[in-house]
């Protein structure tokens, strides 16, 4: 088989194209590697925790952690305590985090777009929906 016919091949290339186009237009905006995720994220789950960005974007909570640290002097989050475990605190987006966030959605959101070109939508939902199921197999196949 060749690999223009593997799928771990095609997912790298098509990783490698999309992020390419993604930090070009995000390195305008001063974010660090990790920090776009992290704020397209919250943008969707404001008041998450941290173990919970972790574990959505497979990065370990000691690169969640440094990120966190360094977005808040950034002044693109705040960190609030949890009452119930003073270890445990909810991420929230500031003014600046928010527009930042939405900065990043529309590139992405653009970059998607350019993949998605000459694609039906049927044939786009259909992809989105075994990429899915093709994750969802691998994350079986890594807890074990």
């Amino acid at each position: 088989m060749m690999l223009t016919e593997e799928l771990h091949f095609l997912l790298l290339k098509a990783f490698n194209h999309s992020n390419n186009l993604i930090t070009k237009k995000i390195y305008d905006l001063n974010l660090l590697p990790g920090q776009p995720k992290i704020l397209e994220y919250l943008l969707e789950h404001n008041g998450a925790m941290a173990k919970d960005i972790s574990r959505d974007h497979v990065l370990d909570k000691s690169t969640i952690t440094s990120l966190l640290s360094r977005m808040e002097k950034q002044d693109l989050i705040v960190r609030t305590n949890q009452s119930a475990d003073k270890r445990a605190y909810s991420i929230y987006l500031t003014g600046k985090g928010k527009y930042m966030a939405q900065e990043v959605k529309q590139i992405c959101t653009n970059v998607d777009n350019k993949a998605f070109k000459n694609i039906s939508p049927q044939n786009k939902q259909q992809f989105l929906q075994t990429l899915t199921s093709i994750i969802q197999n691998l994350e079986e196949e890594d807890l074990q």
